[in-house]
């Protein structure tokens, strides 16, 4: 029997290669496709896939949202299946909290898409998959060090990758059920660190160092 496989991708064409990609291998079957984190629930629901390969940053509602929440909503109600998340990000502090969330396995998306084949084997075999890709969370740069993105906490990038997405301080509250005021302590935490003074800076240097994807 094949082993079941959802997969989920805001954007078309990086989904339709994931797809063809995984259905060339016997040992598999994709047996849905979504393009938001509510689609991807949904199939779950109707599969009970044995795993689902996902997108970190996808357009999400408050209920379930994306990234970090994502995740620990799949593992929470779908027990049984492995979670295998695609992305751009690299901050190991980031990688590390998707694997405490239930990740199963984390691959880079600019990296070769190849490595999914390595990192499907791995779950098969209900191992943890660690990428050779990405640095691991000890490689976080100590206080004191020059400012940059992987000096951010997994927190305070949670706050400004939604904050990049165009949601409010107060919608990041509730969808991260924090207060407005740690929110945006949170916020303002990060612009520090990244060097930048304005929203408008903070959102420029997100989308120029594609830290996000």
């Amino acid at each position: 029997m094949k082993t079941k496989i959802v997969i989920a991708d805001d954007h078309p064409i990086v989904l339709a290669g994931i797809a063809d990609l995984v259905d060339r291998d016997p040992r598999f079957q994709v047996v849905g496709q979504a393009q938001d984190p509510a689609g991807l629930v949904d199939l779950a629901q109707q599969h009970a896939p044995d795993i689902i390969i996902t997108d970190y940053s996808m357009p999400g509602d408050e209920r379930m949202g994306d990234g970090i929440k994502l995740i620990s909503y799949l593992t929470r109600n779908f027990p049984d299946t492995r979670v295998l998340i695609l992305t751009m990000v690299s901050n190991p502090s980031i990688v590390a909290e998707m694997y405490r969330a239930g990740a199963s396995g984390v691959v880079r998306k600019s990296g070769n898409l190849n490595e999914l084949d390595g990192a499907l084997t791995s779950l098969l075999a209900q191992r943890i998959y660690r990428s050779p890709e990405l640095p691991r969370e000890e490689m976080v740069p100590e206080a004191g060090e020059p400012t940059s993105a992987a000096t951010l906490s997994p927190r305070e990038f949670e706050v400004i990758r939604l904050f990049a997405s165009g949601q409010s301080v107060g919608d990041i509250a509730r969808a991260l059920n924090r207060s407005s005021k740690t929110v945006s302590t949170q916020k303002i935490s990060a612009m520090r660190k990244l060097g930048t003074r304005t929203d408008q800076e903070l959102v420029a240097f997100c989308l120029e160092s594609g830290l996000f994807g």
